[in-house]
């Protein structure tokens, strides 16, 4: 299928023009920031007609949901960057299957797949929207059949402020990515998480006489005379993969490099043990988002038992409870631990770790190869660069032949393990979310490397051209 009946379509999307020159460090800071505050912003407003209070006992089950998409439900940003990341993730699958027929390596086939994916976008925005603002009954009558919602004024007119909040996501990744440092997306997940982790550990606000922060409540506790060291468990969680994640992220297989016509001169090219990044866990995370959020428009929903279901929605329900979290998280916390004992939540956990993780090494397989990180492309990188693995010839077959020995297998053991870190730190009811907390340290670091460049970049000509920046 070509792509090209879009092409009259896109002219009509707004696009944040690309800077006709260099943008200073200090300009790509401010314009970062700003669109953090402006994310954070839109967390707080709620659409016309939604409250606060009547959220209170409606968004159960959307937890993990408001991690990976970078969300908060019932504000603008109900649905996050779901709507770009899932269009991502479509127009990725077709690419790779060869279902549609485009040339990313071309200026205008690049264009036409970016267009395409705005447009995409948009679309499902409003498709998830209406799934959300149907699922948790944000307004209207509960109850009422799904048609009937979606044409009451009130709920047609609160998945329109969602889905146009989630396009003005779309838009401001895009002056991240242009104007700013990084990836607007990548920035968005790390600030929600990151508030999610302060929020749960520090929140010195009171609710029943006991602070509903971990550490407040846990030194309120021990001045009262009672260590419970439960309390502080998901603080521990959470440091625990913090730490584990940064470890991964340092651990790396470098093969050395040479010049071929110059003796003593060479590099290395280095194979992170995270070498699929943290790309698998956010896909496989939000293709299982989707399908428990999706599944709302069969009128599944927490609230329903099964007995008032219909066969099909009993279908549905079994499986997005096996594929879905639910009362996994936080099972092997102090507490919760003897759940294990349940013949039926070890199945859920079996079945729920075979999905995620096969998910997670189907996506990595699938980056890898789209990427360019393969044995194939690295190849043809090194030898166009003139060089060459010491003690091989400068052939593009035998490189190819060496790193054969490496890359398939780091990205299926790379792939297994960021998923079940992600896993883990769910099982233990960490703060933020496994997914969310692997993602952040992964988004930090190279936000880090980002701006040790950028600065490099604004240091003298001379002294860039000494450190071989240019």
């Amino acid at each position: 299928m070509k792509l090209e009946f879009l092409r009259p379509y896109i002219k009509y999307l707004p696009e944040v023009d690309i800077p006709k020159k260099k943008v200073p460090f200090k300009e790509k800071l401010i314009w970062t920031t700003l669109v953090l505050v402006l994310f954070f912003l839109m967390g707080v407003v709620y659409p016309v007609g939604v409250t606060p209070e009547s959220l209170a006992a409606k968004i159960q089950g959307f937890e993990q949901m408001t991690m990976i998409f970078a969300s908060e439900i019932g504000s603008l940003t109900s649905v996050g960057i779901g709507p770009i990341v899932t269009a991502s993730i479509i127009l990725q699958l077709m690419s790779g299957a060869e279902m549609i027929d485009i040339d990313l390596k071309t200026k205008e086939g690049k264009a036409l797949f970016q267009g395409a994916q705005k447009i995409l976008t948009v679309l499902i925005a409003f498709f998830e929207a209406g799934a959300l603002v149907i699922a948790t009954s944000m307004v209207g009558q509960a109850g009422l059949p799904i048609l009937q919602k979606i044409v009451e004024p009130i709920t047609a007119f609160t998945i329109f402020q969602i889905a146009l909040g989630s396009i003005l996501l779309m838009f401001m990744d895009e002056i991240v990515s242009k104007w700013g440092i990084g990836s607007g997306i990548s920035l968005f997940i790390a600030g929600g998480v990151s508030k999610t982790i302060l929020v749960g550990a520090l929140n010195p606000l009171m609710q029943a006489g006991a602070f509903q922060g971990a550490i407040p409540s846990f030194i309120q506790q021990m001045m009262l005379g009672s260590l419970q060291w439960v309390i502080l468990f998901p603080v521990i969680g959470t440091v625990v993969i913090f730490l584990l994640t940064a470890f991964g992220e340092s651990m790396r297989l470098e093969i050395p490099l040479s010049y071929g016509g110059i003796r003593g001169v060479g590099g290395r090219f280095p194979l992170k043990f995270f070498y699929v990044s943290n790309i698998p866990v956010i896909l496989a995370a939000a293709l299982l988002a989707n399908v428990s959020m999706w599944s709302s428009l069969a009128g599944v929903d927490e609230t329903t038992s099964v007995a008032e279901m219909s066969f099909v929605q009993e279908i549905i329900y079994r499986i997005t409870s096996m594929v879905s979290l639910r009362e996994l998280y936080g099972v092997i916390s102090p507490g919760r631990w003897p759940l294990l004992f349940d013949v039926g939540v070890l199945l859920h956990l079996a079945v729920y770790l075979l999905v995620f993780v096969g998910l997670c090494v189907l996506f990595g397989q699938f980056w890898v190869q789209t990427t360019g990180m393969d044995s194939d492309s690295v190849a043809k990188q090194i030898r166009e660069q003139g060089m060459q693995i010491p003690g091989f010839r400068r052939d593009e077959r035998v490189i190819k032949r060496v790193l054969n020995r490496y890359i398939p297998q780091i990205t299926v053991i790379s792939s297994i393990a960021v998923g079940l870190v992600a896993a883990l730190a769910d099982l233990m009811g960490a703060l933020g979310s496994g997914t969310g907390i692997l993602l952040t340290v992964g988004i930090l670091y190279r936000l880090y490397e980002e701006l040790q460049k950028e600065q490099m970049a604004d240091m003298s000509p001379m002294f860039r051209k000494f450190l071989g920046v240019e």
